[in-house]
């Protein structure tokens, strides 16, 4: 099994991928200063900015789980353009990405207690159940999964 920097690299290929079938520009910063990917629209200049996180999961008896760690700076605070997470799964060979701007993530965070704060960094556990439920800290996550609606194909 490749390591983590393998895996990382990974997600933040496929994500690139999926955004490119869609019409979209996407590149990956020379520094990494919290911004994995950076995606555009070239017709219209808009522009996002993502923070990618990728996990292979540990398969459990009807489930599969899968483990992101997060800065918390990176949730709480705003930012001009509006940072994006997508938590990339490779779930029976596929990839699966759950999408969410950064102020969607917080109010999980806030209201919901989602993932554990352990120093600077938030570790957040999502679990995907075979019956189809997206679990993370009691709220099922799954309108997230695909949820490409920010970004219709051009």
């Amino acid at each position: 099994m490749a390591g983590t920097q393998y895996t990382g690299k990974a997600g933040h290929l496929a994500t690139m991928g999926e955004f490119c079938l869609r019409g979209y520009n996407a590149s990956m910063p020379e520094i990494d200063k919290g911004d994995d990917v950076f995606v555009v629209n070239d017709g219209t200049g808009a522009m996002w900015r993502l923070q990618v996180k990728t996990s292979l999961g540990h398969r459990q008896r009807i489930s599969t789980r899968y483990q992101f760690r997060v800065k918390e700076a990176s949730i709480q605070n705003s930012q001009m353009p509006e940072l994006h997470f997508v938590f990339v799964m490779r779930k029976h060979e596929v990839w699966a990405f759950l999408m969410m701007d950064r102020s969607v993530l917080r109010n999980y965070v806030r209201n919901n207690n989602a993932g554990t704060l352990a120093g600077d960094y938030r570790q957040i556990s999502i679990t995907v159940h075979d019956d189809g439920r997206v679990m993370c800290s009691g709220v099922d996550l799954r309108n997230h999964i695909g949820d490409w609606n920010a970004w219709p194909g051009l």
